[in-house]
């Protein structure tokens, strides 16, 4: 054979020869599939990232929508939306981050929503092993919210919900030429009834909205002047402070009486069987929470209290009975502010909803009562009486049933002070 010839047979046999074949296509495979495992490796961190971006819209559009109801600037509104997606990891201007805050929307439904928030965000990815696939990757959420009023249409609620047949049984009555002044604010009353709110003897009430479940009477030259709507067969109105846990009576604090004309300064603590403040005394409450159990928390003879720096005063009892009322006599000075945060934000007064409903809370005449925040005695009657005065530009009242006979004003420039508006309507998430 001629060294020709066998130089073609080998060529053939080496055509021929399939020995390590499958070695080869692995080989070349593994590369595309390696490639395929790592962009599904990518695309679940993305997706990862996706999510976090997306609660991080919802909190930051839900959280600007808050700041806007409650009055802010777009510049406030536009920090705090930010300030809350940096909480979550997500900086604008940092690690490929852009968060953008709209007010109103720039795309949507709600484009022309009076208090409606954008918010997008967007993230530039890191490609480990995408990049053999895409020349970049980014994800973007995106959330609106409308913001829900801040304080709500009212300062004055009364939540007895029974039928109202005379003035005995009207939820609020103002008679013998008491003078509500509620210019800034209204007034919620939801019981049913043709009295539920009962206006008589020369008595005058000034609201900018009145909205009776029932019906309300007007008589013997009593005035109702209502600069803006008078509702009735109303839907009633939620109590504001239900979910407010009642705190815990602790041990009895070794004094519960000051008077003499001394000046003392008194920290938050349990007083038993009462705290009373008379006799010209001239008090200071520190800041923080006076759990009165039992008795009655009772400011007379002149006595002057003052608790502005975020005190909550609430009236419980250990036992069951006996419940703590208030009695602020005529004469006196009490200055009350709630604390703008924590477990009694807005809270001024807070009486226990156990406490019977046959007992009375009492704001006598010639008071000088200066509270921020709201009066709260959700199972009681209250009395304000004979020229009982309050300034305040942020009072409540929520009370069982309200009878006036005196002067009071009212106010609701409640921002920032911690106080739940009455009817106020909530910030929702709607995109």
């Amino acid at each position: 054979m001629s060294a020709v010839a066998a130089f073609r047979r080998s060529c053939r046999r080496l055509v021929r020869d399939e020995a390590g074949v499958t070695a080869v296509v692995i080989g070349l495979s593994m590369t595309v599939l390696m490639g395929f495992a790592g962009l599904a490796v990518d695309m679940g961190i993305w997706y990862s990232d996706r999510r976090a971006a997306q609660g991080a819209a919802d909190s930051a559009a839900y959280s600007g929508a808050i700041d806007l109801g409650a009055g802010d600037t777009a510049t406030g509104v536009t920090a705090a939306a930010k300030a809350i997606a940096a909480q979550y990891g997500l900086v604008h201007g940092s690690g490929g981050v852009t968060v953008t805050v709209n007010q109103p929307p720039a795309s949507g439904s709600h484009t022309t929503t009076t208090g409606a928030v954008e918010v997008i965000i967007q993230k530039t990815e890191s490609r480990f092993f995408a990049s053999f696939f895409l020349n970049s990757a980014a994800v973007a959420a995106r959330a609106v919210a409308v913001a829900g009023s801040s304080g709500g249409k009212y300062c004055v609620l009364a939540l007895d919900s029974s039928a109202a047949t005379s003035v005995n049984t009207a939820a609020i009555d103002i008679t013998n030429g008491a003078d509500l002044d509620l210019s800034q604010c209204g007034v919620q009353v939801n019981a049913s009834g043709a009295d539920a709110l009962y206006l008589t003897g020369g008595a005058k009430l000034d609201a900018t909205t009145v909205s009776v479940v029932g019906t309300y009477t007007v008589n013997n030259g009593a005035r109702l002047n209502v600069t803006g709507s008078t509702t009735t067969s109303a839907a009633p109105v939620a109590d504001p402070y239900a979910g407010v846990a009642v705190p815990t009576p602790g041990a009895c604090a070794a004094t519960n009486s000051y008077g003499g004309g001394g000046t003392f300064t008194i920290s938050p603590g349990t007083f038993c069987n009462g705290l009373s403040i008379s006799n010209g005394a001239n008090v200071t409450m520190s800041p923080g929470v006076y759990i009165i159990d039992r008795g009655s928390f009772a400011v007379s003879g002149g006595a002057n209290l003052n608790a502005s720096s975020g005190v909550t005063i609430v009236l419980t009892s250990s036992s069951g009975s006996n419940y703590a009322t208030t009695s602020i006599d005529n004469g006196t000075k009490v200055t009350l502010t709630a604390p703008t945060s924590g477990p009694t934000s807005g809270l001024a007064i807070m009486q226990d909803p156990r406490a019977a409903s046959t007992g009375a809370d009492n704001f006598a005449g010639g008071t000088q009562l200066n509270v921020t925040g709201a009066l709260y005695f959700p199972s009681q009657m209250v009395n304000f009486s004979n020229g009982s005065a309050n300034n305040s530009y942020c009072t409540q009242l929520i009370a069982y049933r309200i009878n006036y006979t005196g002067g009071s004003k009212f106010g609701n420039n409640c921002s920032g002070t911690g106080v739940t508006g009455i009817g106020q309507t909530a910030t929702v998430l709607v995109e």
